[in-house]
């Protein structure tokens, strides 16, 4: 791997490895013990002010790895040509790793330099978060290919990236949604056609949710054709008694920032069945195995 820009640019044996080096690194913190792979490297973090848990988890780990890192948003659309910002970056950095909302130019930056580039986030995946997740839900639930997966909400990045899991891990995945706000349909076949497990889309909640194991959600989104966002997803909101389907030992994993009261009830959050906060811990973990396999 030279860069880290979606789930679908990798393969089975790779994910695999870099889930193995994640384990092995979040031992070698558990257990004090240094681990600097990177020192004298730069990282430029090109991230928006109001990222929080990527660009804190992403810059404690650089940190950790014994990276510099330099946070500056920058806007590879503007009057400079982004070939003339890479050629200059060229000289300097060793890492970028970006949030972008245009996916097509991060692959555009990638294929320019002479670093490694990170997607971050994307409006179309957001690889390094369902990486993180996948390793969390691993140590809470064992043999992914074994759970039914369940993901309520629209057809977005968090979304997009499950179903690109799904097609590389044999995932059972099934996505509950309103009607018109599924994954595109080369999505869904992409999944359906490379993955060993069961690949569903639906609008039937009660359906799609029953004996699930591990259900996942998103935020709602704004508003689309006129329409009432809320009014049209309120009947997808997650609720204890609308779970009471699912397979003993259900857990929830939402998406942050959640909104108690839309996409997910106060009372989960409360409740056993919330994966809970450190379950994003292996966000630090899953990064720094990112950037240290790259260099690798």
């Amino acid at each position: 791997m030279r860069h880290l820009i979606s789930l679908r640019d990798m393969e089975r044996a790779e994910i695999d490895e870099l889930m193995k080096f994640a384990y092995s690194v979040k031992e070698r913190q558990r257990m004090g013990e240094e681990f600097k792979p990177l020192k004298g490297k730069t990282v430029i973090t090109s991230f928006p002010s109001t990222s929080l848990r990527t660009r804190i988890s992403f810059e404690t780990g650089i940190f950790q790895l014994g990276a510099n890192a330099i946070n500056m948003e920058i806007d590879f659309e503007a009057k400079e040509p982004l070939e003339d910002k890479v050629g200059y970056l060229n000289c300097w950095i060793d890492y970028l790793v970006i949030r972008y909302k245009k996916e097509k130019i991060i692959r555009e930056i990638s294929d320019k330099v002479e670093f490694h580039v990170v997607n971050a986030m994307s409006r179309k995946s957001h690889p390094c978060e369902i990486l993180s997740d996948l390793m969390t839900l691993n140590e809470m639930k064992g043999r992914l290919e074994d759970q039914k997966i369940v993901f309520v909400g629209e057809g977005a990045n968090i979304s997009n990236t499950w179903f690109e899991a799904a097609a590389k891990l044999d995932l059972n995945l099934t996505q509950i949604c309103p009607t018109g706000y599924e994954i595109s349909n080369e999505l869904f076949r992409y999944a359906r056609d490379n993955s060993k497990g069961e690949i569903v889309v639906t609008n039937d909640f009660e359906k799609g949710i029953k004996k699930a194991d591990i259900i996942l959600t998103d935020g709602w989104p704004l508003s689309e054709n006129g329409k009432s966002v809320p009014e049209i997803f309120l009947p997808y909101q997650l609720t204890l008694d609308k779970l009471k389907s699912c397979n003993a030992g259900y857990i929830v994993n939402p998406c942050p920032p959640f909104t108690r009261g839309k996409e997910v009830s106060e009372e989960i959050i409360n409740s056993d069945r919330f994966i809970g906060y450190k379950g994003k811990e292996n966000l630090l973990h899953m990064q720094k195995a990112i950037l240290g396999i790259l260099k690798m």
